[in-house]
């Protein structure tokens, strides 16, 4: 079974593939997993899928957060790897944002360099803070939040 960094790494793949094919995203994605000796899973399915789906409004996020960039001259695997983690930021309630983000910039070690890492992270802490902000976001509380109770403390010969 395939854990979810792989499956965002297949995604990732399949949406960089994608950029310069134009085609069809389903046999975009049959084919890139044949070529890695993969299978898709229902996680990279739907992520890829709905990656397309909000596209537009993904890539208008990340045009709005770019400080002396064109966003023709960000670099594609960069453009693809925020678009996708956006989604999931935005559309998979279940999933914490800490978690995307760093499953993003794992992916990134993988396939980029450090510029690439540090870039990656500015543009989507920028797009997190302003939806935090905005409050449009529907997460769930972070488990931090929910081990963050006070612990009591027992002095000498309490319970």
């Amino acid at each position: 079974m395939l854990t979810r960094r792989l499956a965002r790494r297949i995604a990732v793949q399949i949406l960089f593939a994608n950029e310069f094919l134009k085609e069809d995203i389903a046999s975009v994605a049959e084919r890139v997993a044949e070529s890695l000796d993969e299978v898709l899973t229902p996680f990279s399915i739907e992520l890829v899928k709905r990656t397309c789906e909000f596209e537009p409004e993904l890539n208008e996020l990340i045009r709005k957060h770019l400080r002396n960039w064109d966003y023709k001259r960000v670099a594609v695997l960069d453009r693809v790897l925020i678009r996708m983690a956006l989604c999931e930021i935005i559309h998979f309630h279940d999933i914490p944002v800490e978690v995307t983000i760093n499953e993003a910039l794992e992916i990134s070690k993988d396939f980029s360099n450090l510029k690439s890492r540090r870039f990656v992270n500015g543009i989507l802490d920028s797009i997190y803070k302003e939806l935090i902000t905005a409050n449009k976001l529907s997460k769930k509380k972070p488990i931090s939040f929910a081990l963050n109770r006070k612990k009591k403390t027992h002095t000498k010969g309490s319970p």
